[in-house]
């Protein structure tokens, strides 16, 4: 199993090292810093899952550090500790991106709990970062071009936008109907639900069934088949354009 990764900012080494021994006994890996110079030493070093940092050191404060540490690693989270705890102080930690503010003296189990929280909020920090790494790197503009014909799927895209009816996508094989398919659905009412994308272009055919329906049968599934499909009424775009 992974062992998290702690750096422990302070100054005060007794401190330092009662947090460093307690971290290691409860199966976490701490490295320590005294100041900003080598705290940001051991952020490019170590790259730890975690950082808590005392709010007073030598050569800094901890919401004036935070930046840097974040532009280290910007889903890494931030414990902040101080002895002169106040409202507007936890306040300002906590818009400048610290996950928790704890005052001294601290007990070390309570410690553990706010960690282990702040831990959390990075795993979906993480998550979200890599689902929208994701949505960026597959995100394709369907109406790039300034002809007649894209002015035109644009604004028939605009109509059926929101709409909870079927929309059938028609186009030549490379125009982009899945490209729009996908547009459609990151934009739509229903984004928040699954998206496949299936390609039925060429389907596997289907072995003959023993249980064959009669040639009289055929003609009237057929038939039922046609008027079923004319029934059924949906929005047309077409990115042939």
């Amino acid at each position: 199993m992974t062992r998290n990764r702690v750096l422990i900012i302070e100054d005060e080494s007794v401190i330092r090292l009662a947090i460093r021994r307690y971290l290691l006994n409860a199966g976490f890996e701490p490295f320590e810093a005294d100041s900003q110079r080598s705290a940001l030493v051991q952020m490019r070093k170590e790259r730890p899952d975690a950082v808590i940092c005392d709010y007073k050191l030598p050569d800094t404060n901890a919401l004036d550090l935070l930046p840097h540490l974040r532009a280290i690693n910007p889903s890494v989270a931030v414990v902040i500790l101080t002895a002169h705890a106040s409202v507007d102080l936890a306040v300002a930690a906590i818009q400048a991106g610290a996950d928790h503010f704890l005052t001294k003296p601290i007990e070390l189990p309570a410690l553990l709990v706010v960690l282990n929280r702040a831990l959390e909020g990075q795993r979906n920090r993480q998550s979200e970062l890599a689902e929208q790494a994701k949505k960026s790197r597959g995100a394709v503009d369907p109406f790039s071009g300034t002809s007649a014909a894209i002015g035109n799927l644009q604004s028939d895209v605009q109509k059926v936008l929101q709409t909870d009816r079927p929309i059938l996508i028609q186009g030549e094989t490379g125009t982009g109907k899945g490209v729009l398919a996908t547009w459609l659905h990151q934009h739509g009412r229903r984004h928040q639900e699954p998206f496949v994308d299936l390609n039925c272009a060429g389907p596997s055919r289907p072995r003959p069934s023993r249980h064959a329906v009669p040639r009289r049968d055929r003609r009237h599934r057929s038939a039922g088949a046609t008027e079923a499909a004319e029934g059924a009424r949906g929005e047309a775009l077409s990115p042939s354009g």
